[in-house]
């Protein structure tokens, strides 16, 4: 027996049916077996074992889908919890101080103190400090035993002569073995002052510019 010629029979008039859904459901399936049991031949009936088996189907369908709209609510839920506790996080940094990347050091004509942050499998890095048209001034060799470390820059050039005051712009570089480059950060404390909501997003306001939670790179104690 067809079950195309059942479900679809031909005649004047039909017209094609636009959308048509390419993926049968569990009323789809139900609704064949009822026509496929009504147009069976009496002659020769559907098997007991045929029948089971399709009902069986049927059910093993019908759980499927339930568990698949239970699954995508589920994700829902979590999406929204993982977004509402995020939030939350983020309104309890006002007023703290935070660590965030930065390429500028500031020289007072003392000494400058600078932070940093290296990726793991890091076996060279170094702090390269260049003036504003971008010439090298100093390079220092950075600690890898750790992650995190200070370096202090006497304000002294590779010469051995003290800069002028003022900003310099600052980069950390380091490589794992072999020469692969790996990530490092030279970190800046600021202290957080606002937090801004935009959509479902809470924005961090700090250092006088708008920061995500992942350009945040340490929440520190105290306050500056």
């Amino acid at each position: 027996m067809n079950i195309s010629s059942i479900t679809h029979p031909a005649g004047a008039g039909q017209q094609p049916v636009s959308g048509a859904q390419n993926v049968l459901g569990k009323d789809d399936f139900l609704h064949l077996l009822t026509v496929q049991l009504r147009y069976q031949d009496p002659l020769n009936p559907m098997e007991n074992t045929e029948f089971i088996a399709q009902m069986a189907q049927f059910s093993s369908l019908e759980q499927l889908q339930n568990m698949n709209q239970s699954l995508e609510k589920n994700q829902g839920s979590e999406a929204e919890l993982h977004t509402a506790f995020k939030n939350n996080l983020v309104t309890s940094l006002v007023g703290k101080s935070v660590e965030v990347p930065t390429q500028q050091v500031t020289y007072d004509g003392d000494s400058a103190e600078v932070a940093y942050r290296l990726g793991d499998k890091a076996h060279s890095a170094s702090l390269r400090i260049l003036d504003a048209r971008g010439q090298l001034v100093r390079e220092l060799e950075l600690d890898t035993t750790q992650a995190y470390g200070t370096v202090e820059w006497d304000g002294k050039s590779a010469t051995g002569d003290k800069v002028p005051k003022g900003a310099y712009l600052a980069v950390v570089a380091a490589t794992g073995p072999g020469g692969a480059p790996v990530e490092a950060d030279m970190l800046k404390r600021v202290k957080v002052d606002a937090v801004r909501y935009s959509g479902n997003e809470a924005r961090v306001w700090a250092d006088g510019r708008e920061l995500a939670l992942a350009d945040l790179r340490g929440v520190l104690e105290g306050s500056d």
